[in-house]
């Protein structure tokens, strides 16, 4: 069993906007005491982006009530909760779950995981964007990526959507490796937070080795300049 040290979570709306069209599911128990947490990002600026959200989540919490939780059953009962919906939707759905050896992450979309080494966070997930797409084929120069990468990085290649097929990437990685001074630090976040990370990608160490004063420092931040809905969640686990 691993037992959760720290925790933070937070996650509000872009102010100009009615709802808060991101969800998340804070870090939880499975029945076999894995931890568990998730964030989903309603794809889009309609009404019907939240209801996307909500539902995925939703499915979620389904599977972690059962007798045995995996992310692909997870994945399967979000889709299921979205293609109940009566309308055209989508969202982003990113799933980790902490198991005693190994850490498995289900993603689809672009939120983002990290976990934190040597005061650095390093990125587990690769966004599934138009912009990473065209980076990773390296048929295109950088430089010239960069003048667009705010619009490409706005159009999604993949979600979980009641018109397409369910597809998510399944990444599984030892936990040993993750570990910093005996400890796993494990983040997640939506774009409206990681773009502010992004932009100065530093805190003192005090800061970085503590998810709650990442998360106080990280909001602080993002209420200067709120760009989009945004979600934090960050656990310490020993």
């Amino acid at each position: 069993m691993k037992n959760i040290i720290e925790m933070s979570c937070f996650s509000s709306k872009q102010p100009e906007k009615n709802e808060n069209e991101d969800f998340y599911l804070p870090p939880s128990y499975d029945n076999n005491f894995n931890i568990v947490f998730a964030v989903a990002d309603g794809v889009g600026s309609s009404e019907h982006s939240i209801l996307a959200s909500h539902a995925a989540i939703r499915g979620i919490k389904q599977v972690l009530g059962e007798s045995s939780f995996s992310v692909e059953g997870a994945f399967h009962a979000a889709k299921k909760e979205i293609d109940n919906l009566n309308i055209s939707t989508a969202t982003t759905l990113t799933i980790i779950h902490i198991k005693d050896n190994e850490v498995l992450i289900g993603h689809s979309g672009d939120c983002r995981v990290y976990f934190s080494k040597n005061n650095k966070l390093n990125q587990l997930t690769t966004d599934q964007t138009r912009y990473q797409e065209l980076l990773d084929s390296g048929e295109h120069k950088l430089r010239n990526l960069r003048n667009h990468k705010e619009r490409l990085s706005s159009i999604l290649i993949n979600a979980l959507s009641n018109t397409t097929d369910l597809n998510f990437e399944l990444i599984s990685l030892p936990i040993d490796e993750l570990k910093f001074n005996g400890v796993l630090q494990i983040y997640a976040m939506s774009d409206g937070a990681y773009k502010h990370w992004d932009a100065r990608p530093k805190f003192s160490e005090k800061t970085m080795n503590s998810p709650s004063a990442f998360a106080s420092s990280l909001r602080k931040r993002i209420e200067k300049n709120i760009i989009d809905d945004y979600t934090f969640i960050g656990v310490k686990v020993s």
